[in-house]
């Protein structure tokens, strides 16, 4: 009888980080063994410790796949099909709303949107971050996340001094700290969406906050109003 086709070790190791991060939707990262992945899986704990030497390889290699997903993802969204206005009204809760019809800060909400997306997706990948983010040691996955969230930061300070070269935010405004608090708000919704919200609708609460963060700038057109009746959630 022949022998089945072997797997590629690629494939492998892509298959034990779609498994880490579906268990990681409903355990808590440090609860999750190799072994549950291993068995998950269909392979035996030592096949998997052939793609990986350790626990920590397979989570750096789990952030590693997230954070070059989401670099993939920045380009993709920050073409410039992509920013083509749309002909449709924007609603009022819509991220464009109050916003340059394109431009810098359009670009910066592009990226937002993006971000949370990935979240939305894979909710497992907030837990295992802000499992790394509370070791008092560091770790290549926290290494990775770190270097990643700086580069995040600085595309989008980057942005934030284009807007106000355009004079859409105020030329008085640190950008890099502008950037770090829209991170930070960010953040905030992570963390909230694990406590109270859950990740249904991070995208959407992500928008309407990057919104509200943006028409902070001069020159900013009011947010339309909203009749009592109209109101979300109501």
């Amino acid at each position: 009888m022949p022998r089945a086709a072997a797997i590629p070790a690629s494939e492998r190791r892509a298959h034990a980080v779609r498994v880490l991060l579906e268990l990681a939707r409903t355990t808590a990262p440090d609860a999750i063994s190799t072994a549950a992945i291993a068995e998950r899986m269909g392979v035996s704990h030592g096949a998997l410790f052939r793609h990986f030497p350790s626990r920590e390889a397979l989570w750096a290699e789990a952030v590693s796949w997230a954070t070059g997903e989401l670099e993939r993802r920045f380009d993709a969204c920050l073409k410039p099909p992509a920013l083509a206005p749309t002909p449709v009204a924007a609603s009022p809760a819509d991220a464009s709303a109050g916003l340059p019809p394109s431009g810098p800060l359009n670009q910066v909400a592009a990226l937002m949107a993006s971000h949370a997306g990935l979240l939305q997706q894979h909710p497992g990948l907030v837990r295992m971050l802000f499992a790394e983010l509370q070791r008092p040691a560091t770790s290549p996955a926290r290494e990775t996340g770190k270097a990643f969230m700086q580069r995040f930061r600085l595309r989008l300070a980057t942005l934030m001094g284009a807007a106000q070269a355009d004079g859409d935010l105020a030329p008085d405004l640190d950008p890099h700290e502008l950037a770090a608090l829209l991170v930070a708000t960010q953040q905030g919704l992570m963390l909230q969406a694990l406590v109270h919200d859950g990740f249904a609708g991070l995208t959407d609460r992500s928008r309407r906050c990057v919104a509200l963060f943006l028409r902070a700038g001069p020159g900013m057109p009011p947010a339309p109003e909203v009749s009592p009746a109209a109101a979300p959630g109501e």
